[in-house]
């Protein structure tokens, strides 16, 4: 039974991507230095990441919906799209991970060591310094300004407690920044009220903002 499942799955993502259409329309290049022909007469003998091929077809099989929901014609918004190539991307890192078992070398995404980043909550502070210890990371734990903290549905009791809690945050912010100078300040999305936090960071420190997905898995 898990072996006719496992062959279904694998049957969906072979049928999504030969169904996958070039755009005739703007496409976006990805281009490397010194990018080297991949052959698949060059795979070494090696395990099957049985664990990362499972997360590719099921990431397949999430923008096989697509298929479906914009037929014909397949065309989608700029929010249907970024959904879209996510899923993709994703899909892609996935595979790459399996073919580095077969000796394969390919470069996963860096994460920029020269940006500062900020986040609101410890769990997501210890997520990035696990995957690279080396970056420059900033937890605020909530957000940079009072008014913000009023938008969250903070009680208007517990406000005061909070004021220095932000000034505290500020502060740490500013002391990364005087000192390591960053070529980039990031505010790392990962749900709505880190917006918040965001339209904030921008206005203090013409900070941009980077999904979580694009720094995790």
């Amino acid at each position: 039974m898990r072996e006719e499942q496992s062959k279904e799955l694998i049957r969906k993502g072979i049928s999504t991507i030969t169904r996958l259409k070039r755009s005739k329309k703007e496409k976006i290049k990805i281009e490397k230095a010194d990018k080297k022909t991949i052959s698949y007469k060059d795979a070494k003998p090696g395990k099957i990441d049985v664990n990362e091929f499972k997360k590719a077809i099921y990431l397949l099989l999430e923008a096989d919906d697509f298929l479906y929901k914009k037929a014909p014609k397949h065309e989608l918004d700029e929010k249907e799209s970024k959904e879209f190539c996510k899923l993709i991307m994703k899909c892609q890192d996935h595979l790459n991970r399996v073919l580095s078992n077969f000796g394969f070398e390919i470069e996963e995404k860096e994460m920029d060591e020269d940006a500062l980043y900020i986040v609101s909550n410890k769990k997501l502070f210890k997520k990035l310094k696990n995957k690279n210890p080396n970056l420059k990371v900033v937890c605020t734990e909530g957000m940079l300004d009072i008014e913000d903290m009023k938008k969250i549905g903070v009680p208007e009791n517990a406000l005061v407690g909070l004021k220095k809690k932000i000034e505290l945050a500020r502060k740490n912010i500013e002391k990364f920044i005087e000192k390591y100078k960053p070529e980039k300040i990031l505010v790392v999305i990962g749900d709505k009220k880190d917006e918040l936090l965001y339209i904030r960071a921008k206005e203090l420190y013409n900070a941009e903002k980077i999904d979580v997905d694009e720094l995790l898995d």
